[in-house]
């Protein structure tokens, strides 16, 4: 992948190959974000309780955030989920205030935010009021989610020339 094919011809109509090799940036090559390295990532974990229970399809979506970035991860569910907007509403608004509140409080950009880590955990809650044969079961899900984030220093605003 880092070699260009240039192609000539020569007067007597040969075909003629040269291969040139780029140099290597300091860019991706190709991946518009990078993971970033051990030594610049912090972590931070939230526990959301999820009144309800997840649908198999939003279990599955969950568990393949792990180790991706959370731009990617809103893509799935939105091309996922495109037609039924009750489920995708409540799979955004999981993952929304996680990165509101790293947003607002470590001023953390939203490309710099991956998902590391995504435990679903299903409980139920019987009523101990009403009798044993009729027992509704209150629904419950704790989702943790454990994300990775790259801070960076704060630009100095300018002083005005006035």
């Amino acid at each position: 992948m880092n070699q260009i094919l240039f192609e000539n011809r020569c007067k007597c109509n040969e075909e003629i190959s040269v291969v040139k090799k780029r140099k290597l940036t300091s860019r991706s090559e190709g991946k518009p974000l990078q993971y970033p390295k051990s030594t610049e990532i912090k972590c931070k974990t939230f526990q959301i309780k999820y009144d309800g229970k997840l649908s198999l399809l939003a279990k599955f979506i969950l568990n393949s955030f792990q180790n991706k970035y959370i731009y990617y991860g809103i893509d799935d569910i939105l091309y996922q989920f495109r037609f039924d907007s009750n489920e995708y509403e409540r799979l955004l608004a999981i993952l929304y205030s996680p990165i509101i509140s790293l947003q607002n409080n470590y001023s953390i950009n939203f490309f710099d935010i991956w998902v590391n880590e995504i435990y679903i955990e299903e409980d139920s809650k019987p009523n101990k009021f009403l009798s044993k044969e009729s027992q509704p079961l209150s629904q419950f899900t704790y989702i943790t989610v454990k994300f990775f984030y790259k801070t960076k220093v704060p630009t100095k605003k300018q002083e005005s020339l006035w």
